[in-house]
């Protein structure tokens, strides 16, 4: 069986290459762990333009949104977010 792989789109590159080293071991870990887990459940749904169901998950104090490319085995992170309270 094929391993699931993790794409990043441009904008949660970006967040990721312009966080400190703490924020990116932690993402990296909350990134292994939904490519080695892609079918947990998500702390919510929401739509893209292309009313596409997105996944979010939160990790924090982040908001990872991704949805699931099954054909090409693809955990696609299209933004992640970080939140203050």
């Amino acid at each position: 069986m094929q391993a699931w792989k993790l794409v990043l789109d441009e904008a949660a590159f970006q967040f990721f290459v312009a966080s400190r080293s703490a924020q990116r071991r932690r993402l990296l870990s909350a990134l292994d762990d939904l490519r080695s887990n892609p079918q947990r459940e998500a702390d919510y749904l929401t739509k893209d333009s292309t009313d596409r169901t997105l996944n979010v998950v939160a990790v924090r104090p982040f908001l990872i949104t991704y949805w699931l490319d099954a054909f090409g085995l693809e955990v696609r992170i299209v933004d992640i977010e970080e939140i203050h309270v």
